[in-house]
Order: C-alpha cells, then structure tokens, then sequence
C-alpha cells in the first residue's frame, strides 16, 4: 500500500489531469463560475435579507441566519482550495480570490494559508508538533510525566465545552487577529492589514447599522460556522486509529492517507461542507479541489480501502484524548 500512495503522490501535480478532465477547459471555468456566484449571492444576499427584515422584527431575520451560516461553510472551502491553488488556475487567480472570499469569515487568506500549508507538510508527525495546527496531542508517556497546571490546561483543551464554545471564539476572533513570529511575513502582513480593514468596516457599520441586527444576521452566523468547522475539523485528524509516529518513522504519504478520515454524511452535508469528508483524498493529492473530490473517492476506491466513520459519532470522538504509542491508536484518559 505504501507504494501505491508514494505513487500517488508522486503523481500529485498530474491529479487534476487525471480527475478533473481539464482538457475541457470550460468546464473548469464553469464550476468555478457557478461556485462564485452562488458565493456572492448566498453570503452578501442572505446577510442584506436578514437587514432588510429585520426592520420588520427581529423573528423575520432568522429566516436568513442558517442560510448565511451555509454559505460561510462554503466560503471557508472555497478559500481551502485557494490557498492550494486548485481552485482556479492561476497562483494569482487563486490568491485574488482566497483574499476575497475570505474577508467576511474573518479567516485570513495568507496567514491561514501558511498555518494550514505547515498542517499539510507535518501531519502525524509526534517531533513536528510545534509546527502542526492540529489540537495538542499528547502521548500517553508524556501525560503520565506531566503534572500541575499544565496537565489541567491539556483536560480544558481536551474538553467538549472547549472545542465547541471557548476554541471557535479564542482561535477564530482572537488568536487569528495577532501577529505571530510562526507565521511567515505574507501572513504577519496579512493580519495587520486585515484588521486595520476590519476596524474602520466595523467603524462605519455600527455607525451606519443597528448594532443589534448586525449581531442576529451576521455574527450568529459566523458563530454558527465556527462551530460547525470545529467539529467537523476534529474528526479529520482525531480518531481511535489515527497516524502519529517519531520522525525516524515519519512517512508522509502514510501520515497523510491513514491519519486523515472518511467521513459518512447526508447529500445535504457534503453540498455544505463542499465535500469536506473525503479528507484522505484531499491529504493524499490536494490538488484535486472540492467539487472533484468525490470523483477521486470513486476512481481510488479500487485500490485503496477506506474504513468509513458517520459525521453523526464525531462527538463521540472526543473521547480519545491521548496517543499511545505502543498501541498506535487514541485512547482516553487513564481512570484514576
């Protein structure tokens, strides 16, 4: 199996050849076309709807939250592909449009570019942590040596309440507003021009707007996506026989395939979600872009097996809190 992966790999700048068909280059152009406009339309129209009725009472507005809260789902892909430069052709295209799509998720462009790119290059790699964005993971060894106030932070961090209310706000609306020395300087730069925008765009709004409405139709939303691509992003790379291994014993093309999952969704998810479950496609050849996805899931299928889990038992997956390295599978905390 390790060959056929390093093959694919290998392989990787030719998988859009292969699964995309881009000899038809109006086909291309029109799914991204599609996807654009639905974009424009779904975010800023459903945000103007909820404005609008909102004068009329605020119960009217809810009609348009969920819909916002959709479209920002979809956003947040489109923006994935981008910084892969899968989604249009060009490095350019790609960085124009991540930029924009981004703006009104609050996820910046080039710093999450470079956060998630490092995320790619280290995944399942014990020795790599510092680098890799993925939730604090420790070993079994290294809990049983950790004591005080650090082993209680690892047990919030860990935590349900954690992933699903404190995270979404102190990583979204916080940490991604600070410049980082991790960060490269197109990110750092990023972030300062990023939130000078947002200040005098918050500046005007509220100047402009009823505080209260922006709050119902565009921050409820926003809250809604953060939470959702909090859970969801969890299952990705969390779950009972996942992939980590010391850096003697790294082997990317395993790390990417075995430690990322496949996840089993209703029609409806994988339309909102842009097809986010098949995350060991997506970590194996990620330069297939979203709506291709599942296309590339049938045509690996053949010589690949995936063990499937339900989106419905993520939460259950917050059980593992530990890697055992011995075992090679998460497990839960010891019982005391």
């Amino acid at each position: 199996m390790r060959e056929y992966l390093q093959t694919l790999h290998d392989k990787n700048i030719d998988a859009r050849l292969t699964f995309l068909n881009l000899s038809v280059e109006k086909t291309l152009e029109r799914q991204c076309s599609n996807l654009s406009a639905q974009w424009w339309v779904g975010v800023y129209g459903s945000i103007a709807l909820g404005l609008y009725l909102f004068q009329y009472g605020w119960y009217f507005s809810l009609i348009a939250v969920p819909v916002t809260a959709i479209f920002f789902c979809r956003s947040y892909a489109i923006e994935h592909d981008c910084g892969h430069h899968s989604f249009l052709r060009g490095r350019l295209q790609n960085s124009i449009a991540g930029n924009i799509i981004a703006f009104p998720t609050l996820i910046l462009y080039a710093m999450w570019k470079f956060i998630h790119n490092s995320h790619h290059n280290h995944v399942g790699n014990l020795d790599k942590r510092d680098v890799n964005p993925e939730m604090w993971t420790m070993t079994v060894n290294e809990y049983n040596n950790t004591k005080g106030l650090k082993r209680l932070m690892y047990h919030f961090v860990r935590s349900r309440i954690s992933r699903f209310v404190f995270a979404p706000i102190i990583v979204f609306r916080i940490i991604f507003r600070i410049p980082n020395p991790k960060f490269d300087a197109q990110g750092n730069i990023g972030v300062v021009i990023y939130d000078l925008l947002y200040a005098a765009l918050y500046w005007f709004v509220f100047k402009h707007f009823d505080g209260a409405a922006l709050l119902l139709v565009y921050v409820t939303p926003l809250m809604m996506f953060y939470t959702l691509a909090f859970y969801v992003v969890y299952a990705q790379h969390q779950f009972e026989e996942t992939y980590w291994e010391k850096e003697e014993n790294w082997n990317y093309e395993e790390a990417t395939f075995k430690g990322s999952t496949y996840l089993t969704a209703p029609k409806w998810f994988n339309w909102i979600s842009c097809n986010v479950v098949y995350h060991n496609i997506h970590h194996l050849i990620s330069a297939i872009p979203n709506y291709n996805l599942e296309k590339a899931h049938l045509a690996l299928s053949k010589e690949l097996s995936y063990k499937p889990i339900s989106i419905f038992s993520v939460y259950g997956l917050l059980d593992y809190k530990l890697w055992d390295e011995d075992a090679k599978k998460m497990v839960g905390f010891p019982q005391s």
